[in-house]
Parts: C-alpha cells; sequence; structure tokens
C-alpha cells in the first residue's frame, strides 16, 4: 500500500514556492562556484505577466544562506518600496527595479562581479571574441556600457534598461564593474551567466 504524496506548492503558504525554491538555488550554486561577492550582488525574477512584480534577494544576506522563504516579494512601481523595514539595497532596487519597471521580456535579471567577466569588463576594449565556441553563443548578443557611473540608483537603472531593449542583447557588459544577465527563466539566466563566465575566461 503506497501513501500520496502532496505536491510541494500544498506543503507551505509561501506565494510563487517554485519560483522561489529555483531563484535560491541559483544564489547557493552561484555561491559554491564562487561567482559571487557574498552580500554584494543580486538576483531577481518576475512573477506577472507584466514583469513589474518580482522577487529579489534580501539586503546583507550571503549568497550561500538564501532560502526561498527569504526572497523579497517587490513591486518595481510601488515608490514606497525604500521605506519599508526590509527594504532591499538602494542599488539593487536601483538596477533590477528600473529593468523590470521598463523590459517586460527581462523575466530573470543577475547581476554578478564574477572574476573573469568583471576583468573582461575591466579591460580598454571589452568585447568578447568569437574565438572559441563559448564565445561564439554571445556574438551579437551583448551590449557594453562605457560609462559607468558608480552606484546603480535609480537614474544608473534606467538607463541600463534603455541599453537593454533589444530583445537579442541578453548580457551587459558593465564597464569597470562586472556583468548583468537577462533570462526568460531561472535556468536560461544561469546558464547564461555560467558560459559567460567560462568564455571570459577563454578569452
Amino acid at each position: 500500500m503506497s501513501a500520496s504524496v502532496a505536491p510541494i506548492q500544498k506543503l507551505t503558504n509561501l506565494p510563487f514556492y517554485q519560483e522561489r525554491v529555483d531563484l535560491a538555488a541559483s544564489f547557493r550554486m552561484t555561491a559554491r562556484l564562487n561567482m559571487h561577492e557574498a552580500v554584494a550582488n543580486h538576483f531577481s525574477l518576475a512573477v506577472n505577466d507584466e514583469g513589474t512584480r518580482f522577487l529579489m534577494n534580501p539586503n546583507q544576506v550571503h549568497f550561500s544562506l538564501i532560502k526561498a522563504s527569504s526572497l523579497l516579494l517587490l513591486d518595481a512601481n510601488d515608490p514606497s518600496t525604500m521605506d519599508q523595514p526590509d527594504a532591499p539595497d538602494p542599488t539593487a532596487w536601483g538596477l533590477h527595479g528600473s529593468i523590470h519597471r521598463h523590459l517586460p521580456h527581462a523575466r530573470c535579471v543577475m547581476h554578478v562581479h564574477s572574476i573573469y567577466s568583471t576583468v573582461l569588463a575591466s579591460l580598454a576594449d571589452s568585447r568578447l571574441l568569437p574565438i572559441d565556441q563559448n564565445c561564439a553563443t554571445f556574438f551579437d548578443r551583448y551590449v557594453i556600457d562605457e560609462n559607468y557611473g558608480g552606484l546603480a540608483m535609480e537614474d544608473e537603472g534606467t538607463r541600463c534598461a534603455r541599453m537593454l531593449k533589444d530583445p537579442k542583447h541578453k548580457i551587459m557588459i558593465m564597464g569597470n564593474h562586472g556583468v548583468l544577465i537577462i533570462g526568460k527563466s531561472v535556468a536560461d539566466a544561469f546558464n547564461r551567466m555560467y558560459y559567460f563566465e567560462r568564455a571570459a575566461e577563454t578569452y
């Protein structure tokens, strides 16, 4: 005799549980691969059709410690977000909030300062030429932001969103800063982030 098992979504009251699990797993794997900077980078995932409601990591929680229940549920159009007691990091809100507000095709947004991608972003010429299979994957699919303006507050985030308005551009090489990846899902964005780092290492 076998007992029936309830679907995992029915075992929790958390909204968007599967999305939370997927996003939390991506933080843990990024930490395992040493592609993070402890609490300094941010991932987000849109959960409504318009892309304006999204999950994001909380302020000052290490990537390796993030759980499904840790993630904040935010509204890109809510001006009171930064007044809340659990407000996200201001730079995360400025960058991710702006992208989710302006780019509904950017379902998942990942921003890291991983070593090889950041080295590439810091070169005088930050192009990733198609010299091997991994590098060729990204040919004509990235933009280079050469106007690094310091911390990514809302004006900076809006400017970055404008640069990614063409859906074929999935990656922003952020000059002297790091890399920003967009995807249609957590898996899509994570896969792109991983292989871009490998491509930058080869290059």
